[in-house]
């Protein structure tokens, strides 16, 4: 026996057999025409009111001449020698942040002004702090 014929009784399939030759036909029906929906004509748009403007007063702008502060400072570095106790001052690549921050110079100021800053140096030097000051005065800073 195959595994898609099921077994069953026999009165069964003699009824389904019955059932099957009463099957009418569907009946025809007639096909409507289908509604077409007309759509609103556009009407033309309403004319706006015209509201005037009322004009606003002329802006004044004033620009400010960049603050020149002359040349930069050059920044000193104090390093040993090989003899013993001896110092040697020598330039420095810039300036570090502490001596920046404790002459009250901003960091946007700095860049601006050419002013060389060394992201490594973590020494304040005094001399250095002291040239940074009397070269950025605070009238000197407007903005």
């Amino acid at each position: 026996m195959s595994a898609s014929k099921k077994k069953g009784k026999p009165g069964k399939v003699a009824a389904s057999k019955k059932a099957k030759a009463k099957v009418t036909k569907p009946k025809k029906v007639e096909k409507k025409a289908p509604v077409v929906e007309e759509k609103p004509k556009k009407v033309a748009p309403k004319a706006k009111k015209v509201v005037e403007k009322k004009e606003a007063p002329p802006k004044t702008i004033t620009k400010e001449a960049p603050v020149k502060l002359g040349p930069a400072p050059t920044p000193m570095v104090t390093t040993r020698l090989v003899d013993p106790g001896s110092m040697h001052q020598r330039d420095a690549r810039g300036f570090s942040f502490g001596e920046l921050a404790s002459a009250g110079v901003p960091l946007n100021a700095a860049k601006h002004q050419d002013i060389s800053v060394d992201i490594r140096r973590r020494s304040v030097a005094e001399q250095n702090v002291e040239m940074l000051k009397s070269w950025y005065k605070p009238s000197a800073k407007k903005k």
